[in-house]
């Protein structure tokens, strides 16, 4: 009876950890935990608005970019990009990952 509470446990744990990563990003700007993500307004060099996102996670940033562009359907392109995380690197050694993107195509 206690092994099958626990399996219980662990499974509503683990699926509450899988919603958690699959999670849309916040469409606003500013900090997201979800997606370990922070976005900003910015002018970008040819004077046109852009936005930048810093992010910590493998799938932050692009998470947050549709997120942040769901008014043109999630389509956004990148102006620049930095650092960009992949499964199992060091962060600490890479550094922090940043985009910049404009919404739309």
């Amino acid at each position: 009876m206690a092994l099958r509470s626990t399996v219980s446990w662990i499974l509503i744990a683990g699926i509450a950890g899988l919603l958690a990563a699959c999670s849309v990003g916040k469409s606003s700007l500013g900090d997201d935990p979800a997606t370990e993500s922070q976005a900003l307004a910015v002018t970008w060099t040819d004077g046109q608005p852009a936005i930048s996102i810093d992010c910590k996670t493998p799938g932050g940033c692009q998470s947050r970019a549709v997120a942040v562009c769901n008014r043109t359907g999630g389509e956004y392109s990148v102006l620049k990009m930095e650092n960009m995380p992949t499964r199992g690197d060091m962060s600490e050694i890479r550094g922090p990952a940043s985009v910049v993107i404009r919404c739309g195509k």
